[in-house]
């Protein structure tokens, strides 16, 4: 059965609001932020870091810390979001910062780092990534492309974590084919939709992840992949203006 899996956010500082979100949720993702959270049914988990980047000690002790504080664990994702370990926020775009990697580099740094996060977590925890937003920068030389997503994903066996507005943001940005770039991600092995409806900056003239309603080209995408890849487990929306 797919279960919407609502974001653990500012809302919840609201008791009323977040006693309508409870009320109307099937389970929860947390996100590093809100990962002292003690809400019952956390059975997703989005963390932030990249394993597709050198691992210190510091992002091992924070997996080990998700873990021990999160019994109910069934699933948690990762991003692909630049190729270098310090990128820069510029305008709300990354620009490169710190080390920049190598396509090989990052597969290598993968293959290493899902090796060791499965057995952090074992058989009973599934292992995801997710696709991120393309912007004109260097900083998201390859890891936008939907073959280097693929290849992170059939390589290390992971699930794939679906941000529908990404890639509509990534097609818009890069001038391709929406359904073209969909069907050459790995979307046989989603488990999990990211739903929200993305923004054009008329000035820039880019899209950018607005976290929009869903709009209704939205909700029939997502009925067409629900039909169509019966592996989607968790329907996530992420809008957090209103409840």
């Amino acid at each position: 059965m797919i279960k919407l899996a609502t974001p653990i956010s500012h809302l919840f500082e609201n008791s009323d609001y977040e006693k309508i979100i409870i009320e109307n949720s099937d389970t929860f993702e947390c996100r590093d932020r809100s990962i002292d959270s003690t809400i019952d049914n956390q059975t997703v988990f989005h963390c932030e870091f990249q394993p597709i980047h050198q691992w210190s000690e510091k992002e091992w002790s924070f997996l080990k810390k998700i873990k021990e504080s999160k019994p109910d664990l069934r699933l948690i994702t990762f991003h692909l979001a630049s190729c270098c370990d310090e990128p820069k926020l510029v305008e709300h775009m990354f620009e490169l910062g710190g080390r920049e990697y190598s396509r090989e580099e990052m597969l290598d740094f993968a293959r290493k780092n899902f090796a060791n996060i499965k057995k952090l977590f074992g058989d009973g925890v599934f292992i995801a990534v997710e696709n991120n937003n393309y912007y004109p920068t260097e900083a998201y030389r390859d890891v936008t492309e939907a073959g280097f997503v693929s290849e992170v994903v059939k390589e290390n066996d992971l699930k794939f974590l679906f941000d529908l507005s990404h890639a509509r943001v990534t097609c818009y940005n890069k001038n391709i084919n929406f359904e073209r770039y969909k069907n050459d991600l790995p979307l046989d092995q989603t488990i999990q939709l990211h739903i929200c409806t993305f923004g054009i900056d008329k000035e820039k003239g880019l899209a950018y992840d607005a976290h929009n309603y869903p709009d209704e080209e939205e909700l029939l995408e997502i009925q067409r992949l629900v039909k169509n890849y019966k592996s989607i487990k968790y329907l996530t929306v992420e809008y957090y203006r209103d409840i």
